[in-house]
């Protein structure tokens, strides 16, 4: 079954990008941390992970980076979810493995466009 995991360690933003996820029919998973994100990504890997890039502990890029090195997680699509909106952070978010980058607060239409290149393969539920 497709979802979207949500990875941000702010519980009321967490909880926003999924009420904003699922005004497009998609389910959602919150994992609030790398360790907890790594957890679902192996339980059942995700359609798309919208991932928070300031965390405490290990960063949003470190996670990245390591989810594309991870052949079950590999060709998931990854988002940064950030307040940072500087070109040189968007440049390295991309060199990580990331596939678009949304400055928060995030723009509902642009998070539609995202969803909407998921594989047509991953079905909405």
């Amino acid at each position: 079954m497709s979802y979207v995991l949500i990875v941000d360690d702010d519980t009321t933003m967490a909880e926003t990008l999924a009420d904003m996820v699922g005004l497009f029919d998609w389910k959602t998973e919150i994992a609030h941390g790398p360790r907890a994100a790594m957890v679902a990504i192996q339980r059942n890997p995700p359609a798309l992970i919208l991932l928070d890039l300031n965390m405490p502990g290990v960063d949003g890029m470190e996670v990245c980076r390591f989810i594309k090195r991870d052949p079950i997680a590999e060709k998931t699509m990854v988002v940064f979810v950030t307040a940072e909106d500087d070109p040189s952070i968007k440049k390295k978010a991309h060199e990580a493995g990331a596939s678009d980058y949304l400055v928060k607060p995030v723009d509902v239409d642009r998070l539609e466009s995202i969803l909407d290149k998921l594989p047509k393969s991953k079905t909405k539920t």
